[in-house]
């Protein structure tokens, strides 16, 4: 292994479920783990939310979902998002839980089902103002009733998805909540069906307790960021991820020299520039050129020239102490300062979803206090 990898820390990562587990009680916990749980490791998160009895796993393929199954998991697992057809039979063969969106599919699974000769699980998904995926109310009814009268499918929830509960302005999340409701009442009141009913993503979490319902479904809170840089929030959430490197080589640069690429940073003095062997293709995004930070030896010295493929270059001063070997931070804690995933998507104007998901195959996962599965 290089000097690159992040560090993925369990016990901050339990530390955040539980702060879930206990606002949400009675609620279940389904744990979002897409996108590689977002950056950090799907197979290894997942094996210590399971051994913590978490209800529900949800990704947003099938193939990430079979990983899991064929690592081990039995855990339940919802697969989100518009699906195809011609890959239902998978979601039979894992025992996975399928998202219907149109009321076409239902036709094709039950044929499927009937060849099989198996019971598929499925969770409609209701468009309630997103205007992405789902059934609008209306024709939500025809296709839940479809359902319902099939005798190869099972319904397990209905969901929905918010699309800006991490606004200050709740007006929009409480209109979609109030038209979640009333499917949920129009369905408890026209069937006796046991249904899961789950609509509340980490922000609405956070702020929105009515969209609890029967489950929850945490993604970045999960992993210890707010979804967006200005969110705020009293919960005491930890960084699961921590990105480092080292410090590979130390060069005197005279005064008014160009760094890096197109010269687009020059020396304002004699001084010691650090080349630390991270990049571009091991996730440094290439927008930090000349605003990026790193934490070296518990003092933060700036990012310098442009952001390489496999290398940046930090401007350390001229009588810099920082020495080859030294462990360079580029997103976590180091002694007492820290640079954190929402203050970086800040500076690019993103979100911490998208930070998190930086670190290519290139850099290694070290998990830290995992217990074994």
């Amino acid at each position: 292994m290089g000097p690159t990898f992040v560090q993925i820390n369990h016990s901050h990562l339990l530390h955040n479920y539980s702060l879930i587990r206990d606002a949400v009680k009675p609620a279940m916990v389904m744990a979002v783990v897409k996108a590689n749980a977002y950056g950090h490791g799907n197979i290894e998160i997942s094996q210590t939310l399971v051994q913590n009895n978490v209800d529900y796993l949800g990704v947003a393929f099938h193939e990430e979902a079979i990983s899991l199954r064929q690592a081990g998991i039995e855990t339940p697992i919802l697969v989100f998002g518009a699906q195809l057809i011609k890959y239902f039979d998978q979601f039979l063969d894992y025992n996975l839980d399928l998202t219907i969106t149109q009321i076409e599919q239902l036709s094709a699974l039950e044929k499927i089902c009937q060849a099989k000769k198996k019971k598929a699980k499925i969770h409609l998904k209701i468009d309630t103002g997103m205007n992405r995926v789902g059934f609008y109310p209306d024709s939500f009814k025809q296709a839940f009733e479809k359902a319902a009268n099939s005798k190869w499918i099972v319904i397990v929830g209905v969901y929905s998805h918010l699309s800006s509960a991490d606004e200050s302005d709740p007006a929009y999340t409480e209109m979609q909540i109030d038209r979640f409701t009333e499917i949920k009442n129009y369905i408890q009141e026209k069937y006796s069906t046991k249904i899961l009913f789950h609509l509340a993503n980490s922000a609405a979490i956070m702020n929105f307790p009515s969209a609890h319902f029967d489950m929850v479904r945490p993604g970045v809170m999960l992993y210890g960021n707010p979804p967006s840089p200005g969110f705020k929030t009293d919960w005491d959430l930890q960084e699961v991820m921590r990105f480092r490197s080292e410090v590979a080589l130390i060069k005197d640069v005279e005064k008014n020299e160009p760094v890096s690429y197109n010269r687009r940073f020059y020396t304002p003095e004699k001084t010691k520039v650090a080349v630390i062997p991270v990049g571009y293709a091991d996730g440094y995004n290439r927008k930090l050129t000349n605003i990026g930070k790193v934490i070296i030896n518990g003092e933060k010295y700036p990012v310098i020239g442009t952001v390489c493929m496999d290398q940046i270059l930090v401007h350390l001063g001229h009588a810099s102490k920082v020495k080859i070997g030294d462990e360079a931070v580029l997103f976590g804690k180091q002694g007492n300062n820290h640079i954190s995933i929402s203050d970086i998507s800040k500076q690019l104007n993103t979100i911490p979803y998208e930070v998190t998901c930086w670190p290519s195959s290139r850099v290694a996962r070290i998990h830290l206090n995992m217990k074994n599965p």
